[in-house]
C-alpha cells in the first residue's frame, strides 16, 4: 500500500509507466480516499489541505512508474443558454437547490444529472440534453452565500 499525502509539483514522468488512480466528480474535495489502481496497485490518499484533486494529478513516482490521477465522467445535464439573463436565471434556480454548477469555454452549463432537474428545465424550454463529461473544479461555478454573518448590519 502506498500511503500519498501530496500531489507531486511537477513532476517528469518520462518513460516511466502510467497507472490511474479514478476518482469520481464529488470526491476530488475528499481528505482521505482509499481503493486500488486500474493496475491493483492500494493506494491511500490522505490530504492535508483543502485544495480539491484535479485531473491529470501526479500521485506518486518510482524509477520505473507513476499514477496520476483520473475524474471520470459522468453522466451529465447540458445545456447552453441563449442570452446573459437566461444564463443568470438558469445558474440562480439550480443554485437555489445546492448543485454544483460547471461551465465550460463555450459557456455550456453542466451538471450532475438527476431526474427532476433535467425535466424541470426541459419543462421551463431550456433544451437540455445528456451527455457523458468529466466535472472538473477548474470549471465550478463559485459563488458566495446570500446570508449575512455580521449581525451588526441589520
Amino acid at each position: 500500500m502506498i500511503i500519498i499525502e501530496a500531489v507531486l509539483n511537477n513532476p517528469v514522468t518520462g518513460n516511466r509507466s502510467r497507472d490511474v488512480f479514478e476518482i469520481e466528480w464529488y470526491e476530488t474535495t475528499k481528505t482521505i480516499i482509499r481503493r486500488p489502481t486500474l493496475s491493483g496497485m492500494e493506494i491511500v490518499i490522505r490530504k492535508h489541505n483543502r485544495v480539491p484533486l484535479a485531473d491529470g494529478d501526479i500521485l506518486w513516482m518510482d524509477d520505473e512508474r507513476y499514477i496520476e490521477l483520473v475524474i471520470k465522467p459522468c453522466e451529465c445535464i447540458v445545456f447552453t443558454p441563449k442570452t446573459l439573463r437566461e444564463m443568470g436565471i438558469i445558474c440562480f434556480e439550480i443554485g437555489n437547490k445546492h448543485i454544483p454548477i460547471y461551465i465550460d469555454e463555450e459557456d455550456s452549463i453542466s451538471v450532475a444529472y438527476e431526474s427532476p432537474l433535467y425535466m424541470q428545465l426541459q419543462r421551463a424550454g431550456y433544451a437540455p440534453r445528456i451527455e457523458e463529461r468529466k466535472l472538473l473544479q477548474t470549471h465550478m461555478l463559485r459563488a458566495h452565500g446570500h446570508g449575512n454573518n455580521n449581525a451588526n448590519n441589520y
